[in-house]
């Protein structure tokens, strides 16, 4: 029983305390200065500088244009040298195996 007073008692305080709350009064205009803040955070806020902002994302992506475009440039001039030392490789092997016709009489010394 002594546990069961105990749990009325606890329900008394706490409804008890509940009874001097009122309700929550706000200031003039709240509601539309909230929604006034709301939107400007949702909207982007173009700036006297907002221009400086796309510049520095154009500047940049430019830079890296022209670091890809120097890069495949190296890269094709490696390239073509590579492609002469391979060229020069095939006509050495094509003048050792596939020389001039006049070549081929060595089947009529044996």
């Amino acid at each position: 029983m002594k546990n069961e007073n105990n749990i009325e008692n606890k329900i008394n305080q706490a409804l008890n305390s509940l009874e001097g709350i009122g309700s929550a009064e706000v200031k003039p205009f709240f509601y539309t200065r909230l929604q006034a803040r709301m939107e400007n955070e949702i909207t982007p806020s173009y700036g006297r500088f907002s221009i400086l902002a796309n510049l520095k994302l154009s500047l940049v992506m430019l830079a890296i244009f022209f670091v890809f475009n120097l890069t495949s440039i190296v890269f094709l001039t490696e390239s073509q040298d590579i492609d002469s030392t391979t060229t020069s490789a095939i006509d050495e092997f094509s003048e050792e195996y596939f020389s001039n016709p006049n070549v081929y009489d060595y089947l009529n010394e044996y």
